[in-house]
């Protein structure tokens, strides 16, 4: 009995809230609009105890998790752009069930800033529902004045229904991803176009990079959701794959609508309805490959892989030093970084492979391969096997430079890192002079004592540069190109002058990321070695350095007197045992070297994303006599703006599909150099290279076609020399400028070159079924 009266009273107080809630009525009320609302919190009329308000208004969004409560706005509004007719409710949860977008709704509440948000709080039970309203709202198409910032344009919008249109100009700026803020995947958008990271376009600590960070704050709006969306599932774009439904970076966004909300600092869209792949207009779509240089005879490139392991069991390679046995490699969070399964490294390798098959280059430095050896079972000897196989002819293939065992630590690494950098050379192309040299980068190893007297150790390092010098074949003089890989230290790590900061200031944030100071040792050094150097240097890799940040500086332009803050190196640094700077130096002018994604491209040129803001870690720096046989540089933008999900790995992708093409191949793009060096006139070889489905005649001059010989079938290839009857008929030589074309059926005169191509040394004329092209090897 003494149940059953428990539980009846449990029932009845149940129900009297039901009753109580369905009661609450704004009859007899003064009503005050959204808009008089949001005036009085604004002019701080509403004091601490706010009064207490009867607001009605039409609901647009309810939510649950982000936000707990609904959105609602008046149903006529005040039509002055310059305020908002919608605001935030915060509610219990109990207030929101049968609550649903439409329904017109009056609330007993008080009225705040809260972290930036206006909002009403509503007193528990005190919502009116008054039903389906006869006209919902309909959303204000977002426009950004001319004369204000993105984040004041959504301050006028606050809590209100609005729609992206192709007039509002948003475009991506940080693609779909992970929020360290909101602990949530979301996406963030910015007015015209993306934006740039400051110390890519100004040196650091000038007010040039204070304003270019204030710019950057004010012009993001981030595309959330309330619920925690699934791994590889973007709630408001059900279409989003990696052949048809993809995003990137600088895509114009068009059609989505949401309420625009406010919280962690950030102004947030949530949307209320699905986009398609159409709403997402590719302003700089995906290419197929780097765009060709037809007056090059040489390609360089630079390519920073994403870790490609080879050390788990189910791969097969050797360990790296790190690690301290198999088990090691095949833990979770083990010495291999890379590919935890064979199926991860089969799309990693795939997609690595088909981006360097497009790039198509002669000499490639490579950052972070797995640092396991050089013998049959290391990463460097697995992704070159399996290069070389997308390759017939054998003068396309690859060598990887190995350096001397003299240089290996413990006889056979690269250093004491669980990656290395790497390079890879066609000996077709060129000869590698003398050996490799491994240039030594510093270590830091330094002592201190903090606030509370404890004893702080820190230790620091670096990985070893690759330097290699080749003649170029068949140069008309003798030519002398020595190529330097770098990958400097993380912005991410730890090193002295960062802790030392910290204990001053625990908000202490450097600007151009930790280790600037250790970066800029590695930098000095480098400068020195290159100073020893003669004739044409290219200084490539991946630096973590953008374009003005000091590191690059002590390689090009600085110069000290210009400027006011004195670049310093770090202290307590040493290569090998031998102490380098036992206290930070100054450092002196720059080397010289030519940023040539600057020249060629402009100061906003990029390779990488981070945070919202696009930059360039991975360089190009020439010497002053190489500079003048550049014919043209490219960052081939196939993974910065690029969506991570679509990357080798599976832990956050859930079940989305990915592909094999080079898109998200890494996270950095490579870079492609192209240069002309004068060659001395050999007899030309030029083959013709059928990449289609369909059947071909190679043709000379618009009017000479080969049918002496048999169709040229799919898959095929057909050399020509001087010594070809077909071209002694004609009339053709070596030397000769003559335009080249392919008939595809014997109906479709394809030509492979704007411009007549002069007979001499190397080409190939490669025809894929749409378009044919001339290269040089």
């Amino acid at each position: 009995m003494k149940a059953l009266t428990a539980t009846l009273a449990v029932a009845l107080s149940s129900l009297s809230v039901s009753v109580c809630a369905s009661q609450f009525s704004c009859d007899g009320q003064t009503l005050t609009s959204i808009m008089k609302v949001r005036e009085q919190v604004k002019s701080h009329a509403t004091p601490n105890q706010s009064p207490t308000y009867w607001v009605e208004g039409i609901v647009t969004k309810t939510t649950s998790s982000l936000y707990k409560g609904f959105f609602f706005q008046d149903s006529v509004g005040d039509n002055n752009p310059n305020t908002s007719d919608g605001i935030f409710a915060y509610t219990s949860s109990n207030d929101i069930d049968g609550l649903a977008v439409g329904d017109k709704v009056c609330v007993e509440a008080k009225a705040k800033q809260f972290y930036g948000m206006t909002q009403l709080t509503v007193k528990p039970g005190h919502i009116e529902n008054k039903g389906l309203a006869p006209q919902p709202i309909r959303a204000t198409d977002i426009v950004v004045g001319s004369t204000e910032s993105l984040s004041q344009a959504m301050d006028r919008y606050q809590g209100m229904l609005v729609r992206i249109a192709p007039e509002s100009d948003l475009c991506i700026t940080r693609n779909f991803g992970f929020d360290f803020s909101s602990r949530r995947n979301n996406m963030v958008l910015s007015h015209q176009s993306p934006l740039i990271k400051p110390t890519q376009l100004f040196v650091a600590e000038t007010e040039q990079v204070a304003k270019q960070v204030e710019a950057n704050t004010n012009n993001q709006l981030y595309i959330d959701t309330d619920q925690y969306p699934a791994n590889g599932v973007i709630p408001y774009f059900p279409g989003f794959d990696a052949q048809q439904g993809y995003l990137r970076i600088g895509d114009r966004v068009e059609n989505l609508q949401g309420v625009i909300a406010y919280s962690y600092g950030k102004h947030r869209l949530l949307p209320t309805n699905t986009v398609s792949p159409s709403d997402f207009v590719h302003i700089n779509d995906r290419t197929s490959a780097p765009k060709v240089i037809t007056d090059s005879n040489l390609k360089v490139a630079s390519f920073n892989v994403l870790n490609f392991f080879t050390s788990h069991s189910d791969i097969g390679g050797s360990l790296n030093p790190t690690c301290k046995d198999q088990a090691d490699a095949d833990a979770a969070k083990g010495c291999n970084r890379g590919a935890k399964t064979a199926a991860e490294f089969e799309l990693q390798r795939t997609k690595i492979v088909n981006a360097l098959t497009a790039m198509d280059a002669d000499i490639i430095g490579i950052m972070e391969m797995e640092n396991n050896g050089f013998g049959k079972n290391s990463a460097i000897q697995n992704l070159v096997d399996e290069l070389n196989l997308h390759f017939n002819d054998s003068s396309d293939h690859y060598q990887f430079v190995e350096i001397n065992d003299k240089d290996k630590n413990k006889g056979q690494f690269f250093g004491s890192d669980a990656i290395m950098v790497a390079m890879l050379y066609r000996p077709s192309k060129v000869t590698p002079i003398k050996d490799a040299q491994v240039i030594r980068m510093p270590s830091q190893h330094m002592s201190a004592t903090n606030a509370k007297g404890e004893s702080v150790k820190i230790d620091a390092y670096q990985r070893d540069t690759l330097l290699q010098q080749f003649a170029i074949n068949g140069a008309k003089k003798k030519s002398q190109l020595t190529i330097v890989v770098n990958h400097l230290k993380s912005k991410g790590s730890g090193c002295y002058e960062d802790w030392l900061n910290e204990q001053k200031d625990k908000n202490y944030q450097n600007i151009q990321g930790n280790c600037n100071d250790f970066r800029v040792s590695a930098a000095m050094v480098l400068a020195d070695k290159l100073k020893t150097m003669s004739g044409d240097v290219l200084v490539m890799g991946d630096m973590n350095a953008y374009g003005m940040e000091d590191p690059i500086r002590v390689l090009t332009q600085y110069k000290p007197k210009q400027y006011q803050r004195k670049i310093m190196s770090a202290s307590g640094t040493f290569i090998g045992d031998q102490s380098l700077h036992p206290e930070g130096i100054a450092a002196s002018k720059g080397l010289g070297l030519v940023n040539l994604a600057t020249k060629w491209h402009g100061a906003d040129s990029y390779s990488y994303s981070y945070d919202g803001e696009l930059g360039s870690l991975d360089h190009a720096l020439a010497s002053r006599s190489l500079l003048k046989k550049v014919r043209g540089i490219e960052d081939w933008h196939i993974n910065s703006v690029e969506n991570s999900l679509f990357e080798y790995s599976s832990k956050y992708s859930g079940d989305l599909v990915k592909s094999t093409g080079p898109y998200s191949a890494s996270d950095h793009d490579p870079v492609i150099i192209n240069f002309a060096y004068p060659m001395a006139k050999a007899s030309f070889q030029i083959t013709f290279v059928n990449n289609s489905n369909q059947p071909l005649y190679p043709v000379f001059n618009s009017y000479y076609w080969d049918s002496t010989k048999p169709w040229l079938m799919a898959g095929q290839q057909r050399r020509y020399t001087k010594k070809d009857k077909f071209l002694k008929h004609v009339g053709i030589k070596n030397g000769d400028k003559v335009s080249l074309s392919v008939l595809a059926s014997g109906v479709y005169d394809v030509p492979c070159s704007d411009v007549p191509v002069e007979l001499h040394g190397k080409l190939k004329a490669i025809y894929d079924g749409k378009t044919c092209r001339i290269e040089h090897f």
